[in-house]
């Protein structure tokens, strides 16, 4: 999906998106956020903030940088951000593409159900490691197709698919795909969300 059309796609979700795939991907946030295990001292950059769900399961005195593409979504973020008068959070409408970022200016990174969505999932995950400190932490909340013969994941894939066209999803994005690009020092992978459809992915960027 074209930049553009993520943008109307998301234009059209954001008014229902935290009742509805907001309950779906909260115990993905709150998951990764925890695993992060931010310090106050800590510059953390969230690619895909959307509406601004995850922000409440940062501690407080770290800072967070968080952007999207799409300004209907960030609206709502700005929303949450006004009413519960949260500190050191902050965003931006910018692509994950194309960062405005300068080098290592992050010591973690996270992008959640956001890769198998952009336009160039090689591209985003050069600007994450770019923008990275060398060492830092990269994070990454995404599904990724199943590739075995697992038969009731299948067919959960396939009840996804109207979702998939919603919010813009590759229906078929499988893990050895994403690992040819990756060039990550993948720590852990660890499942997450509905019949773990799920995956968080915590790297290192080695740079």
């Amino acid at each position: 999906m074209d930049h553009n059309s993520i943008i109307k796609s998301y234009k059209r979700v954001s008014r229902f998106y935290d009742m509805t795939f907001g309950q779906i991907f909260r115990p993905g946030q709150k998951s990764v956020i925890n695993k992060m295990d931010c310090k106050p001292s800590d510059t953390v950059l969230e690619i895909g903030i959307g509406t601004g769900l995850s922000f409440k399961y940062y501690p407080d005195k770290t800072k967070v940088f968080g952007i999207d593409i799409s300004p209907h979504m960030l609206l709502k973020a700005k929303e949450k951000i006004k009413k519960r008068k949260t500190n050191g959070k902050y965003i931006s409408q910018m692509n994950g593409e194309q960062l405005s970022f300068a080098d290592n200016s992050f010591d973690k990174v996270v992008a959640m159900y956001v890769i198998s969505v952009t336009q160039n999932p090689q591209k985003l995950l050069q600007e994450m490691k770019r923008v990275c400190k060398k060492n830092g932490e990269i994070y990454i909340v995404n599904h990724f197709s199943c590739e075995k013969d697992a038969f009731l994941l299948k067919l959960f894939e396939r009840a996804l698919m109207p979702v998939s066209k919603i919010l813009g999803w590759k229906p078929y994005f499988p893990i050895s795909e994403f690992n040819k690009y990756a060039d990550l020092d993948i720590k852990e992978i660890s499942k997450v969300n509905i019949f773990n459809y799920w995956n968080i992915i915590h790297a290192t960027n080695k740079k």
